[in-house]
């Protein structure tokens, strides 16, 4: 069998006869002479995803390997972004954001072994108290991500800052256990007041070995959250998770 390494997981190619029982969670193989291509799952069993022609393989592998998980507000649907109010004694606080998703704003394009794995890709409501957070099962250590937000903040006072950050927690054993995050880049809200600044961030990490899936139910997850050091009016439009797997 030929082998290509890619990060820690490893690409098989070779005779459907050579078909390996078992073989690392993640880990592919494609059988040259039936042109059967196999993903091995968390049982580490090989599970068939489709066969036939190069296309339908190709197709087939795109989606083990990268996905969005996308929601809307209704302000794509001829509705409008959910609004939060970010009073005084909210400032320079970080705070988890309010998303109402419409009924039709819930896009699931993840890969199918974090299908397999949750069957919802987040949990929360997006309400006050119920953030949205997005669950990082199914992915890997060599994984990759990014999640890409888009807002508005209209301040009630002149001159200001408004920043965010991804803030993940981590699965069980790993030292340190703490949450951590990773902040992106700030946007000045230097033109004054009552002025709707756009803002689009999308911030961009690795899952590694300490948010990635540990076991049936056990992996990291992350949500957003904002701070501002001046009052006003939050408008969050959508969030959402980009996967390469």
């Amino acid at each position: 069998m030929s082998m290509i390494r890619l990060n820690n997981i490893k690409h098989y190619t070779g005779l459907q006869a050579e078909l390996p029982a078992t073989l690392p969670y993640g880990d592919t193989y494609f059988s040259t002479d039936e042109r059967r291509y196999f993903v091995y799952d968390q049982n580490k069993v090989a599970r068939e995803i489709t066969s036939g022609s190069l296309s339908e393989v190709g197709t087939a592998i795109q989606s083990e390997v990268q996905g969005y998980y996308s929601l809307l507000s209704s302000f794509y649907f001829g509705g409008d972004a959910t609004v939060m109010n970010i009073t005084t004694e909210q400032t320079n606080t970080w705070l988890d954001v309010h998303l109402d998703v419409d009924a039709l704003g819930v896009f699931d394009f993840r890969t199918n072994g974090m299908k397999d794995a949750q069957a919802v890709g987040h949990i929360g409501t997006g309400a006050d108290g119920s953030p949205i957070v997005f669950l990082l099962e199914g992915l890997t250590a060599s994984s990759t991500a990014s999640v890409r937000t888009a807002m508005s903040f209209d301040p009630d006072e002149d001159g200001g800052r408004f920043e965010s950050k991804l803030l993940f927690t981590r699965h069980s054993g790993t030292s340190p256990s703490t949450d951590f995050a990773i902040e992106a880049s700030g946007l000045a809200v230097e033109s004054g007041a009552d002025v709707d600044y756009s803002y689009t961030p999308n911030t961009q990490f690795f899952i590694g070995d300490t948010i990635d899936t540990n076991g049936v139910g056990d992996a990291g997850t992350v949500k957003f959250q904002v701070k501002t050091d001046v009052a006003g009016t939050l408008s969050m439009r959508e969030i959402c998770l980009f996967i390469q797997s």
